[in-house]
């Protein structure tokens, strides 16, 4: 299987181009947003630095709570629950900081869309962006190294696994590159959506229903995402029918958050 494995240049530039638009997607819609409102770009760094935050706490916790052997680690369910908590509570308590102090001023409601691309543009960059640009290296040097310095000092079922993750990659379709996509755009819509249920939590005080709505929110959808037996093609269109779903209810909040 392995010497029939090769990245063609037809899957090399799929790689690219979806690594192209996951990156565009956040700064196109913040840009589009800003001549239409005039909102800050502000609030969209504030976004972006509070997702680096939330990430970081996460990456700790993490390293804390699933220690090998730890029923954390080893029951799925209780896995998959916990690191949906986890990405919930520490993305959610980020944005309702953010909007409590240093965007404290900003009560109009175009501040939460702004944000919340500024949010989701840390994350498309790490998994879409990054993450596609990556392929496209390693395609390249598995194409002029070859099995042999990919597989060296691994032991036979390392390699085999290995062989079968270079395998799956080099299938990349056009139709997974726009799924891929749309999976990008619908991370950013379901983002600017649970910023205008924070929003809406900072500017009511009304934190027990639409924080604790929030946070329900980002960890049932990453918890059904992971947990769920679904393909990698499902999980993109789980994903993009869950941004669907939230994305309407959060325009019906926003609607009746203030304009200035």
């Amino acid at each position: 299987m392995a010497a029939d494995i090769r990245f063609t240049t037809a899957t090399l530039v799929r790689y690219a181009v979806t690594g192209v638009v996951c990156t565009a997607v956040p700064f196109l819609l913040a840009y589009l947003w800003r001549r239409r409102t005039y909102e800050s770009w502000w609030v969209f760094i504030v976004g972006f630095l509070a997702y680096y935050a939330a990430g970081t706490v996460r990456f700790i916790l993490r390293y804390f709570i699933f220690r090998e052997g730890s029923i954390f680690a080893t029951d799925p369910f209780v896995f998959y629950l916990v690191q949906g908590l986890l990405s919930g509570v520490c993305e959610e308590t980020a944005r309702f900081i953010a909007f409590k102090y240093p965007l404290r001023n900003k009560t109009a409601r175009t501040a939460s869309v702004m944000y919340g691309l500024g949010h989701d543009c840390y994350e498309t960059l790490a998994v879409g962006g990054f993450a596609s640009f990556h392929y496209v290296l390693d395609g390249i040097d598995w194409n002029n190294l070859g099995e042999a310095e990919f597989t060296k000092g691994l032991d036979d079922y390392s390699a085999q696994k290995m062989l079968e993750g270079v395998a799956a990659a080099a299938d990349f379709s056009f139709l997974d590159s726009v799924l891929v996509s749309l999976d990008c755009l619908a991370g950013t819509f379901t983002h600017v959506a649970l910023s205008v249920i924070v929003f809406k939590a900072v500017q009511t005080g009304d934190l027990k229903r639409w924080l604790l709505l929030a946070i329900g929110l980002h960890t049932l959808g990453n918890f059904l995402c992971g947990y769920l037996p679904l393909s990698d093609t499902g999980m993109h269109l789980f994903s993009i029918f869950w941004a669907v779903g939230i994305g309407w209810s959060a325009y019906r909040v926003y609607q009746k958050l203030p304009y200035a």
